[in-house]
């Protein structure tokens, strides 16, 4: 099985402009670019899309009303993430057919909540979120792509960590046997190694990170209520993502927490290989490619 654990848009709309003179031009990662064939531009949406972002082709009246009427830009914004999305599952899809691989992909709290539920269940994509599930014969898997208040006001933030106590008291409820059930969790627990990120000054927007001493002010940012769960409950593993510079694999008491980390607007995918039995991990690698 394969699990996508949350963050699945992209945060940007790069627009390709046609020129008068059938010529394009887009401005990409600070620099200007101007294609004048098809394979040229191909490139350039290429190089966009490999680093998360969303392409989208547009006349330079159309920019401009865009830029200047938020609505119309954030319907299209989340028009162009639903597409994207679908395009990706009928991709699985078609490279998973004739297999018995299942892949389960749940948002992130970055993700709009009205993308998701785009994702209907077929023969190889289904969208557990907020459910638990069984994956084989023994084990369970508990799934929760909310998040912990942050400065970024994201789409789906809970309003406090009670509030996202509540949430995983209701979901672990349905588990069957803790033991063999997999959290797959989008938030790690506060404090484990695996959620250390700047300390952001969320009084100004964009946040900016707190400097002391000439350095930034590294904190964890994980979940205080995920983290009681994980205590409490000792699951047979935790997979966790959200906080993209946090790779790596910790102990919350006996339960091994995994974040693979991410270098998307890198072109680098990151991933972890695990292998279950009854009650016990039996085997992790973080992977890279």
């Amino acid at each position: 099985m394969l699990v996508l654990g949350g963050d699945v848009t992209g945060k940007m709309i790069i627009p390709i402009i046609e020129n008068a003179d059938g010529s394009y031009r887009c401005n990409f990662a600070g620099k200007e670019y101007v294609t004048k064939t098809k394979e040229e531009t191909q490139q350039i949406e290429t190089k966009i899309r490999d680093s998360g972002y969303y392409v989208y082709h547009s006349t330079s009246d159309e920019a401009i009303e865009l830029q200047n009427d938020k609505e119309k830009l954030d319907r299209l914004f989340l028009n162009i993430m639903k597409e994207n999305l679908l395009r990706w599952v009928e991709m699985a899809e078609e490279h998973l057919k004739g297999t018995d691989t299942i892949c389960y992909i749940t948002g992130g709290n970055d993700d709009h909540q009205e993308t998701l539920d785009a994702i209907k269940d077929s023969d190889h994509v289904k969208n557990p979120d907020n459910k638990v599930i069984r994956i084989d014969e023994i084990h369970e898997m508990a799934n929760l792509g909310w998040g912990n208040p942050t400065p970024w006001n994201c789409p789906r933030d809970l309003s406090s960590e009670e509030e996202l106590g509540r949430l995983i008291e209701k979901l672990i409820g349905q588990v069957k046997d803790m033991s063999n059930c997999v959290f797959n969790f989008h938030v790690p627990p506060i404090d484990s190694g695996l959620d250390s990120a700047p300390m952001l000054d969320s009084s100004v927007f964009p946040p900016k990170p707190v400097i002391r001493g000439g350095q930034q002010v590294i904190i964890g940012v994980g979940s205080s209520a995920i983290r009681a769960a994980v205590e409490k409950l000792q699951p047979l593993l935790v997979l966790s993502g959200h906080i993209h510079e946090s790779r790596g694999t910790a102990r919350v008491g006996k339960t091994l927490v995994l974040n693979p980390g991410s270098e998307y607007p890198e072109g680098v995918l990151r991933g972890a290989i695990i292998n279950i039995g009854d009650r016990k991990v039996v085997s992790y690698q973080l992977t890279s490619g």
